[in-house]
């Protein structure tokens, strides 16, 4: 009998003890269900493949004639190249004209170009009064050039090239002259321009010898008589105000506004 309850004793305290496993165990996931995996905290961002890296600080890269800005306002499709036309001191050269090529097969992100590599796409355009043309481009490799207008002197600096590495983004190319450089206004380019006239105006050589910013005389190395004095007023193009040889009197010029300086062009009469 003693014994007996001995066993019954053993029975239900075994029995008591597997009650108590099975209530403090957790319970197995629901099939379908992925299991959660917590991670401890780490000394940068998690990676997660095929997503970029939001905390990854932007690079600038810079090469020889070229700078790229940081991107703003990404695009689709392509980015944008600004060629700039000045002179070794800064002092913007404009109206020259710009070509832009886009050469494949080339990796941008290599930035090399090897020689021999066939250009694809070109572009043509005119730097304004700011010495400045934009052109909305692919993601590749390129080469830039420009053909100086007559009279300018641009330094002799090769084969230029730039590389557009990514949608949005912003990349510079300069195209250098010489100084001294005089200002965008009286730049012999800038009177040719708003002159408006075809050749031999615009394959002759320009000079200008004096100009203040509204008033100015210009010649060209054509044969006769090609001087002239020109006039603007602000914010508008160059105008010809005589050419040569003229018959108007210094006081109709004085009273027009002629500056002192020009008086020697015109007769007392």
């Amino acid at each position: 009998m003693r014994t007996r309850r001995i066993l019954q004793a053993a029975l239900l305290s075994g029995a008591l003890m597997a009650v108590t496993a099975c209530e403090n165990a957790e319970p197995d996931p629901p099939r379908g269900t992925a299991p959660t995996v917590t991670t401890s905290p780490s000394d940068g961002p998690t990676a997660v493949p095929g997503v970029p890296n939001p905390s990854a600080p932007a690079t600038t890269r810079t090469d020889p004639g070229t700078t790229v800005a940081p991107d703003s306002a990404p695009s689709r499709g392509g980015g944008t190249v600004v060629l700039r036309t000045l002179s070794l001191s800064g002092i913007a050269i404009p109206y020259v004209p710009v070509e832009l090529a886009l050469l494949r097969p080339c990796d941008p992100l290599g930035h090399d170009l090897p020689e021999g590599t066939p250009e694809v796409r070109r572009w043509d355009a005119t730097t304004g009064i700011d010495g400045q043309a934009t052109f909305s481009v692919p993601v590749g490799c390129y080469r830039f050039g420009m053909n100086a207008p007559p009279g300018t002197d641009p330094v002799p600096e090769g084969m230029h090239t730039l590389f557009v590495e990514s949608d949005g983004q912003t990349v510079f190319g300069s195209l250098r002259f010489q100084d001294p450089a005089p200002e965008p206004v009286c730049a012999p380019q800038t009177i040719v321009h708003d002159l408006g006239e075809g050749p031999p105006y615009t394959t002759a050589t320009p000079t200008v010898p004096e100009c203040d910013g509204y008033w100015a005389v210009i010649s060209w190395d054509i044969p006769g008589d090609s001087q002239r004095i020109v006039r603007r007023a602000h914010g508008s193009p160059w105008r010809t105000y005589v050419s040569f040889p003229h018959d108007v009197c210094r006081a109709e010029a004085a009273a027009d506004g002629l500056p002192v300086e020009l008086e020697k062009y015109f007769s007392v009469c």
